[in-house]
């Protein structure tokens, strides 16, 4: 028996309200950490990597089929970045040489400059493009390739200043290659 009638029932559901939110919470975090951890498998794997359909604008009716098979990017040459080379800049400065990059930089996705194929770049620049990156990596800029590597659990951004015939998003060829610059360097 209570002192006060209602007051046993009255606990149970407010205990019992509690136990289900709490309950809710945890569900809730579950699943946004299963889909964290999906989405982190994508980005790490550059396999997923999607490649961008880029529309054309203005009147096409006067294009050949066989000019647009003539400006395909040049195939990569065949260098090896990693031999023969005294640092990590060098190493991406073939690498650059290797894809027809103008340059290729690497950064902390805070914007810290890591490593650069060039001497310097522009701080402001570097820091401007991993904000890019970081908050919509689907965003293309003409110009510029943005890519993401995972290194040793440091997420890294890769810059690369394209020009002329380079592609607009990074082949896995070039991911790879960039790893293992990275796993001899660092």
């Amino acid at each position: 028996m209570s002192i006060i009638f209602g007051i046993d029932s009255t606990v149970f559901i407010f205990v019992t309200g509690i136990v289900i939110c709490i309950a809710t919470g945890l569900i809730i975090k579950k699943l946004r950490d299963n889909a964290r951890a999906r989405l982190r498998t994508l980005i790490e794997d550059p396999c997923h990597i999607p490649l961008r359909v880029q529309k054309v604008l203005g009147d096409t009716t006067g294009v050949s089929v066989d000019k647009a098979i003539c400006t395909s990017p040049p195939r990569p040459a065949e260098i090896n970045c990693i031999e023969g080379m005294r640092d990590l800049s060098e190493s991406l400065a073939m690498l650059a040489k290797k894809y027809s990059l103008d340059e290729l930089t690497l950064a902390t996705a805070d914007g810290l400059l890591l490593a650069s194929s060039t001497g310097s770049p522009s701080a402001e620049d570097i820091a401007r493009c991993c904000g890019i990156y970081t908050d919509t990596p689907q965003i293309r800029h003409p110009g510029i390739m943005l890519f993401g590597i995972v290194h040793k659990g440091s997420d890294l951004i890769g810059i690369a200043k394209i020009n002329g015939h380079a592609p607009l998003e990074p082949g896995l060829e070039l991911i790879c290659e960039t790893k293992d610059i990275l796993n001899s360097w660092i």
